[in-house]
């Protein structure tokens, strides 16, 4: 008689149960809040309106882009995405002529070691 009957139940006293929530608690969660929902529509009706312009953008400037990723080169959207700025890297590796002091000349003839450019890269030098 010491046995429990169903040996899969285990043995101790039943677990109580969960307290209720009253009903006009449980109606009141269920309810949308109005100012909620304004609120987010606000927000994602705002959030297209400002995605316009770089939308727009990006279909103005479709093939320039797909040009400047062809030579690699930098582009940079500006103006909220209406204009674009491109720009090729290998500019930062050009220097001032340490001999014509990037002017392009030396005493009114073309500067030999920048060929009258005044500037060069680190690896035009010897």
């Amino acid at each position: 008689m010491g046995e429990p009957v169903c040996p899969a139940c285990p043995a101790g006293p039943a677990p109580t149960a969960a307290p209720t929530v009253p009903a006009r608690t449980a109606a009141r969660a269920r309810q949308p809040n109005p100012g909620r929902i304004l609120l987010t529509a606000g927000r994602v009706l705002l959030s297209w309106l400002a995605a316009l312009p770089r939308r727009l953008g990006d279909q103005l400037f479709a093939m320039s882009d797909a040009e400047a990723y062809w030579r690699s080169w930098q582009s940079i959207r500006t103006h909220g995405g209406l204009a674009r700025r491109y720009r090729d890297p290998r500019f930062d590796v050009l220097t001032g002529c340490p001999e014509c002091e990037g002017a392009g000349s030396t005493a009114a003839r073309p500067c030999a070691p920048c060929a009258g450019t005044g500037r060069h890269s680190p690896g035009e030098l010897s």
